[in-house]
């Protein structure tokens, strides 16, 4: 239950000049033109031209005079006058003008997204990837395939890299004729074999490619405005009389009760998948291995 008095009483050292008007406003409609202007000494039209530290001076002085008999004159106040006292219909409405969710431009939310760069992104990163790839296997194919004709002079040109073999293998002998012409010699004799062969084409060249690159973006934006207001007024009046006076009692309640709720919810994703493959060898590069082989 709030009542002038517990608004009077309440720690206004946080409020703005604006609202310290308008509970003064307040309290002008409530209490008569001369209890007001008594205690105040200032027209509420002179507020706006006082600091914030002389209109609290002013709250004191009416916090210092309280009489409760100012309580019976909220009895006749209008709802509206109760909500300036209350210091809160103007701090709800200004929530609900700057908060209404229900007008949020999504549309400009979404034009603010970079979706050049986004999506872009991505993308030119397979593009340079592929490109390094390239570049790498020409690094590959120059550095292992090929060697310098002199060691010690690395401005020599280069030659093709080779791979020497040697070994035996069984085969026909020359000298044989026949059992009767030749019979020291053996038909089949061991024979050295040796073999040359590009060092290149012994090993698996690097050559990646990227086959497929999927770019998955969404955007979910939620946007929510509650609002509850409720308010309740109490007058209670009672009259005891016997030999006297009669004696008239009044208990003034106002209570109001407000909540407020906003939420926005901004949720982004991104999700990128590439798809790598060891590349086939060029066609080219496959027929010079070829004639190098011969």
């Amino acid at each position: 239950m709030e009542t002038l008095k517990s608004v009077l009483e309440s720690n206004h050292t946080k409020k703005t000049k604006n609202e310290l008007i308008d509970l003064l406003s307040g309290v002008q409609k409530v209490l008569s033109p001369s209890i007001y202007d008594k205690i105040s000494g200032v027209e509420i039209s002179e507020l706006k031209d006082l600091s914030v530290k002389e209109i609290l001076a002013i709250v004191d002085q009416f916090k210092a005079g309280y009489d409760e008999k100012w309580e019976k004159s909220l009895v006749n106040a209008s709802s509206e006058v109760l909500k300036m006292i209350s210091l809160k219909m103007a701090s709800d409405e200004e929530v609900f003008k700057t908060s209404d969710a229900a007008n949020a431009d999504f549309a400009a939310e979404l034009g603010s997204i970079d979706f050049a760069t986004i999506i872009g992104g991505p993308l030119d990163a397979c593009v340079k990837a592929q490109s390094n790839a390239s570049i790498a296997t020409v690094s590959f194919i120059n550095e292992v395939g090929f060697e310098l004709t002199d060691p010690n002079d690395p401005a020599s040109a280069k030659k093709l890299r080779m791979a020497d073999f040697k070994y035996k293998k069984n085969g026909p002998n020359p000298d044989y004729v026949s059992e009767t012409e030749t019979p020291d010699e053996e038909p089949i004799i061991p024979i050295d074999v040796e073999l040359s062969v590009p060092f290149i084409a012994l090993l698996n060249v690097p050559s990646f490619r990227i086959e497929s690159c999927e770019v998955d973006f969404n955007v979910k934006l939620n946007s929510t405005y509650t609002k509850n207001v409720g308010s309740e007024f109490g007058l209670n009046v009672g009259a005891s009389g016997g030999w006297g006076p009669v004696k008239l009692s009044v208990d003034v309640s106002y209570k109001r009760s407000s909540s407020t709720g906003i939420k926005v919810e901004k949720e982004y994703s991104l999700g990128v998948k590439v798809r790598a493959t060891n590349d086939e060898m060029p066609a080219g590069l496959e027929k010079v291995l070829g004639l190098l082989a011969q």
